[in-house]
């Protein structure tokens, strides 16, 4: 007698054979993909925070409005 090798996972279902530590060789097409989306990715986070320093206005704490009267002006 021969003991199953087959792993099967909490609720029954058949685990793969390969477990995910031992990972399928990558492709010269996947390693291209995966390095242009990093360049995408960076590229994008590079415009958005150039974006936000160009476009934000930096004097906004300092914009306070008089708020006793505002309220003096409710209450009335």
């Amino acid at each position: 007698m021969s003991m199953s090798i087959e792993k099967f996972d909490p609720y029954g279902s058949v685990l793969p054979a390969n477990p995910r530590d031992e990972a399928e060789p990558r492709t010269a097409a996947s390693m291209v993909l995966t390095r242009v989306g990093q360049y995408v990715f960076w590229l994008l986070v590079i415009l958005i925070v150039a974006s936000r320093i160009a476009f934000f206005s930096s004097n906004l704490p300092f914009q306070f409005v008089d708020v006793r009267g505002t309220t003096s002006g409710i209450a009335r």
